[in-house]
């Protein structure tokens, strides 16, 4: 379904490559992680699959193909529903994802079209997530619900768009045990219906769980890739076996 190939981001003004020519690809119904510690360039090339960085600000070279159809990374000329209904990202930081002086019950329906029996179908959603009171979330501000709601919410809202791949930029990073868990049921349940997803996350632990394959990156460059089960038993690169240990030790 999407095919990554030779992508290279460079900041402009700065002239520093940050991503240096990763290639890699997602198959239908396929789960692919992309592992490894803060600044290796993990969000910036989710970022560029969803043609969110400004070519202004950023170079951006290679190749990006959607099902077959070539996107222009360079220009940001994404085909009609790209993003959103065909691909869609849940980013790692929900306090910032949301407008701070806009009730969550009018915001969440900005972007739907359709509007009809929405709070009923998101309610829905958000009880299968353990948000019982759909009532008080509606006429919350973003600032009186934890991050942990916020980034169910954000899932919700994802699901219920139905996008054919999903990517999940560090979604349980900024959350307690508890909102991990069900953050992680539910990312199992969209894999076994047969959704694509990207998994960004700095934590082998949640990439066993969850990914068929895994990239591991280092300073903008992808430095081992392979079956997760395989890269698990095995890790060819000093930097990937730190990871899994850093991984295991932290899981004790």
């Amino acid at each position: 379904m999407l095919e990554v190939k030779d992508l290279k981001i460079t900041a402009r003004y700065a002239k520093k490559e940050i991503v240096h020519g990763i290639s890699f690809s997602v198959g239908k119904g396929e789960t692919l992680g992309i592992v490894g510690e803060s600044g290796s360039g993990k969000s910036m090339t989710s970022k560029c699959i969803m043609g969110l960085l400004n070519s202004r600000a950023f170079v951006l070279e290679g190749q990006i193909r959607w099902k077959d159809q070539e996107i222009n990374i360079s220009k940001n000329h994404l085909p009609d529903h790209y993003r959103g209904k065909q691909i869609t990202m849940i980013p790692q930081n929900p306090m910032t994802a949301f407008a701070p002086m806009v009730k969550l019950g009018k915001q969440l329906k900005m972007g739907f079209s359709d509007t009809e029996n929405f709070d009923g179908k998101l309610s829905e959603i958000l009880k299968s997530m353990n948000l019982n009171d759909c009532e008080k979330i509606f006429k919350s501000y973003p600032y009186e619900l934890s991050g942990g709601m916020l980034q169910r919410i954000m899932i919700a809202i994802t699901l219920l768009q139905a996008p054919e791949l999903i990517i999940a930029d560090e979604v349980t990073t900024a959350v307690d045990a508890a909102s991990e868990y069900q953050i992680l049921m539910e990312l199992e349940k969209l894999k076994k219906k047969g959704t694509s997803m990207i998994v960004v996350t700095h934590d082998f632990g949640v990439a066993a769980k969850l990914c068929d394959k895994i990239s591991v990156m280092k300073s903008g460059k992808i430095i081992e890739q392979g079956e997760t089960k395989k890269v698990f038993a095995s890790p060819q690169h000093e930097y990937t076996k730190q990871l899994l240990e850093a991984s295991m030790l932290f899981r004790r």
